[in-house]
């Protein structure tokens, strides 16, 4: 063997030849992730004749990308091309899940994305979207007050005045009953100001309490209620039951496993 790369040496007598190569998903699932690949072919050579659109429904066998492209370059294809796309799918097939579960019953979230690497956040908030949830906990341009604001400030009440001093921004603030019961939290926090409560404390009985609350001070039809901590698919239902406005899907949506996809050789050009 001549002092070469392995690979080099397999595809030299293919030198100068054409190949067609389809990218197929081999199970059904929501598309994402279409602009890194669009991005990754051009830049191992390819021409590219097809590429689906990202939120595509895919089922097995669907052909997501058809490419023209040399021996060498397709070999590194399946070692590269899969990776642009089978995560971001997988991620946006859960959220997607989550959404039809919810239906126009509650809003679905997802945060996750915060909690992963920086190179991999833009993807991943891409991926959410394209299922149809949400990557921020409201549309409208808002100011967060999670727990440790709470903590510092010594009370619900300070921090939410404090932070409707800010002109134009819906303030939205975790409650937990960490500086007090939290029916009293949310009928401070109303009071102050705030118009979207995050009740992140996994329970369940803790979102009836304040649901409960709001109504009987009279204040449910002004405020938005969220919830988080735990939820899955087995327990959307008796989150939005018990009255979730909004409901945030942390891991099972970001976890998700990869949308598994293949590679093949179709014809020489």
């Amino acid at each position: 063997m001549p002092n070469m790369e392995i690979r080099a040496y397999l595809f030299e007598p293919l030198k100068g030849d054409s190949f067609v190569a389809q990218l197929n998903a081999a199970e059904p699932g929501i598309l994402a992730g279409t602009e890194l690949l669009r991005k990754r072919s051009a830049e191992l050579g390819f021409a590219i004749e097809f590429l689906a659109e990202d939120g595509s429904m895919v089922t097995s066998g669907s052909t997501i990308l058809r490419l023209i492209g040399e021996a060498e370059e397709i070999a590194r294809a399946e070692e590269e091309l899969l990776a642009c796309v089978g995560k971001s799918s997988g991620v946006a097939t859960a959220a997607a899940r989550f959404r039809a579960q919810a239906g126009n019953r509650a809003r679905i979230v997802c945060g996750a994305w915060k909690k992963v690497t920086p190179e991999s956040r833009k993807v991943l908030r891409q991926a959410i979207a394209v299922g149809g949830v949400g990557i921020r906990l409201i549309d409208e341009p808002f100011v967060y007050l999670d727990k440790n604001y709470v903590r510092m400030f010594g009370s619900v009440k300070k921090v939410v005045e404090r932070a409707c001093g800010i002109e134009s921004r819906i303030v939205a603030v975790q409650i937990r009953g960490d500086t007090d019961h939290i029916f009293r939290e949310a009928c401070e926090a109303f009071e102050a100001g705030a118009r979207v409560f995050m009740i992140d404390t996994g329970n369940v009985a803790d979102l009836g309490t304040v649901v409960e609350t709001a109504d009987r001070e009279g204040f449910r039809a002004h405020v938005r209620i969220a919830f988080a901590g735990g939820v899955t698919s087995l327990t959307l239902g008796s989150v939005i039951a018990a009255g979730a406005d909004i409901v945030e899907v942390g891991r099972p949506i970001i976890d998700a496993n990869l949308l598994d996809f293949r590679l093949d050789v179709v014809s020489r050009v």
